[in-house]
């Protein structure tokens, strides 16, 4: 499904991504685990073209992808949904503008298909009463829930997910992970950068831990956090968990 071979990015000259390779196979579910500043959130938004890799090659289902040359880079980084770490809703737009704005202009939907999906999807994460309701009168927790629906009205072959839950309050993570949870066993496919150690055990499929731009282990989840081989690896989850 996605195929990375040795992407580099660099701000300023700080090396935030260094040669990395990965391959993600459809159904996986990958969570990226690593300090602050290691590169993982620059690594996905290099995938779906937020960032542009100084280098390296990028494939989606075989097919090259060049950010740098794409007419329509749109076209492609709508096959993959992207939820932020910071909701990024639009304040002056109720949650049912919000979902249905890019399925009618990127995608071409009538507005009746669009929000017809969108209360589908709300209904699913339990928020089919706040279709008419603005961000500002939500919680952190619904906010992040209106943007998975967001990224789901997009009908998605990838979710990527960007710390998700890393600007709630602790109470407001379960309802988020509850959603994420149930996608994984949709079996979407799902790259996760994410602090939550527990998620990473309890749904991943590959977790891959990375360090200082670059990946420093990879494995199963019993494999990263019962037995890792690194001594990087091993010093972080000492900490963290």
């Amino acid at each position: 499904m996605i195929s990375l071979k040795g992407i580099y990015k660099s701000f300023n000259k700080v090396e935030a991504v260094k040669d990395v390779d990965l391959e993600v196979d459809e159904g996986d579910i990958v969570c990226i685990i690593g300090p602050s500043g290691s590169g993982k959130s620059t690594l996905l938004r290099c995938i779906n073209g937020l960032e542009i890799a100084d280098r390296g090659e990028i494939r989606i289902d075989g097919q090259l992808v060049d950010y740098k040359k794409e007419k329509h880079p749109e076209k492609i980084s709508s096959r993959m949904g992207f939820v932020f770490q910071h909701f990024n809703l639009f304040p002056h737009k109720s949650v049912m503008e919000n979902i249905i704005m890019a399925p009618i202009k990127v995608l071409g939907q009538d507005r009746e298909t669009a929000e017809k999906h969108a209360l589908e999807l709300l209904e699913r994460v339990g928020l089919s009463d706040k279709k008419d309701s603005y961000p500002s009168k939500l919680s952190g927790g619904q906010k992040q829930r209106v943007a998975i629906v967001r990224a789901l009205a997009m009908d998605p072959e990838i979710m990527l997910f960007d710390e998700p839950t890393s600007a709630l309050d602790p109470e407001m993570v379960g309802e988020v992970l509850s959603v994420m949870k149930e996608l994984a066993r949709e079996g979407i496919t799902m790259i996760v950068v994410t602090h939550e150690m527990g998620f990473a055990r309890e749904v991943a499929s590959r977790v891959i831990f990375m360090d200082s731009g670059q990946i420093i282990e990879e494995g199963t989840p019993e494999e990263i956090f019962n037995n890792p081989r690194e001594k990087r690896t091993r010093d972080f989850l000492s900490k963290v968990l």
